[in-house]
């Protein structure tokens, strides 16, 4: 009952009848995947995946490409046939995903024209975001990248904004910057007031300042 709850408030499959959300519902089996784990089943190509609950990153090459959080797809290159094997998909905190066969959903899809349509709107727009993603790569200095990283995987707990579970090596990797980069810029941050840093934890104490440097084209 949980599942066909959390699947109703989606708009991708808004106008769908009850029946017809139990037969997806029926396809889409919860899972729990923790901090850093892999997300994807092995071999990957021929599942759909919808977040649930928390976020994750999308690695390619090593380099993080997209954040992806509740109400997001991934692994719908099994529609076509075209699973990446180089890519990784891994939890920046604890998530919870409904996975599907590919084969199956698209089935349903194929006697949705309206869950299609939706479908394809969401792929473009995640899209999008994955082409600004990979041009702030390739223009933008390791500063604003990690910058905008912080502020991407944080979490809010009440007053604080805290990055967990993530190592400054995870961090580098994701950005695609060494380590000692990374480190040296934590460290200078931590110095001004920005954050506090410990292990696999760094909390953000100046978010407007941080946002600044992610902006900053100068």
């Amino acid at each position: 009952m949980d599942k066909l709850w959390y699947l109703r408030r989606l708009d991708l499959f808004e106008g769908l009848s009850d029946a017809e959300m139990r037969r997806l519902g029926d396809l889409m089996r919860d899972r729990v995947c923790h901090v850093g784990e892999d997300v994807v089943v092995r071999p990957s190509g021929d599942r759909i995946y919808l977040l649930k609950h928390g976020r994750v990153e999308v690695l390619s090459g090593g380099v993080a490409v997209a954040t992806l959080g509740p109400g997001q797809l991934f692994g719908t290159s099994a529609f076509f046939g075209a699973a990446d094997p180089g890519q990784r998909v891994v939890a920046v905190e604890e998530v919870v995903v409904c996975e599907a066969p590919a084969g199956q959903f698209l089935a349903a899809m194929a006697t949705h024209p309206r869950l299609a349509a939706r479908l394809l709107k969401l792929m473009s727009r995640q899209i999008f975001e994955l082409e600004q993603t990979v041009e702030r790569t390739a223009t933008d200095t390791v500063a604003q990248r990690l910058a905008d990283l912080l502020l991407r995987v944080a979490r809010r707990d009440g007053q604080r904004m805290e990055v967990r579970g993530l190592a400054q090596a995870d961090l580098a990797r994701m950005i695609g910057a060494s380590r000692e980069s990374v480190s040296r810029l934590i460290a200078s941050w931590e110095r001004l007031g920005m954050l506090k840093a410990g292990p696999r934890r760094i909390e953000i104490l100046d978010e407007e300042r941080l946002a600044g440097l992610a902006r900053d084209r100068a």
